[in-house]
């Protein structure tokens, strides 16, 4: 049975099972590159505060650092899930593969609708237990300018805010809007986490508020 077409246009476009299982060697060669990697993540960059925090938080990190994110996650917050929002469209349907192979599981919105659905069940997840990584500058940028729905999600959960940023020894940078950061194996990853709780982000801050000092800080900690 088909759907109606407004329904149609509104689902998210999905890769066929025939090109994932193409695209599988890729993933294994993508899990094989970031396990040569070598996280240095000492006590003075976040992370004895983020070891000793059980609950689930709101993962916040600039759209060309996502390379890294899934390994992060795998290493150091493993007894938790992660999950991210990610577009309905065509070009979306790839990331949601590569977040795969990352580790981290994708919730999609519609292509119409922006995602308003998919965030509403993200801040389910939250409240459920599960981590949620958001990039502020959104898919399309302009580059280091944090949106302030980047934030909705934590500020409903009521979650912690973990800034997260990597610096490489080693690593070449597309030609897109973010010059996307790739690491290349062997590199040595400088991590580092900077933990904002929830009562003490939206103390006496709005959302934009809020949104600006995420930015400042994520900045801050962020090496080009």
């Amino acid at each position: 049975m088909s759907l109606p077409l407004g329904r149609e246009r509104d689902s998210p476009h999905h890769q066929s099972l025939r090109l994932k299982t193409l695209l599988s060697p890729l993933g294994l060669f993508y899990r094989l590159w970031t396990l040569t990697m070598r996280m240095s993540y000492r006590e003075e960059d976040g992370r004895e505060e983020t070891k000793n925090l059980t609950e689930p938080v709101t993962i916040v990190l600039w759209h060309n650092r996502l390379f890294l994110a899934g390994e992060w996650h795998q290493r150091f917050r493993k007894n938790k899930s992660c999950y991210g929002l990610i577009s309905g469209s065509r070009d979306g349907a790839w990331l949601e593969t590569f977040y795969g192979w990352a580790g981290i599981r994708a919730i999609r919105g519609s292509r119409n609708r922006r995602g308003s659905q998919a965030t509403r069940e993200l801040i389910r997840l939250v409240k459920g237990g599960d981590d949620v990584g958001v990039t502020p500058d959104g898919s399309r940028g302009p580059k280091y300018q944090a949106k302030s729905g980047a934030l909705l999600i934590a500020r409903a959960s009521r979650s912690p805010v973990i800034l997260l940023s990597f610096s490489y020894s080693w690593a070449i940078r597309l030609k897109s809007w973010d010059q996307f950061v790739i690491p290349l194996p062997f590199s040595k990853i400088r991590v580092r986490t900077i933990l904002l709780p929830h009562a003490e982000l939206f103390k006496d801050r709005d959302l934009e508020q809020a949104t600006k000092r995420v930015e400042q800080v994520l900045i801050s900690i962020t090496d080009d």
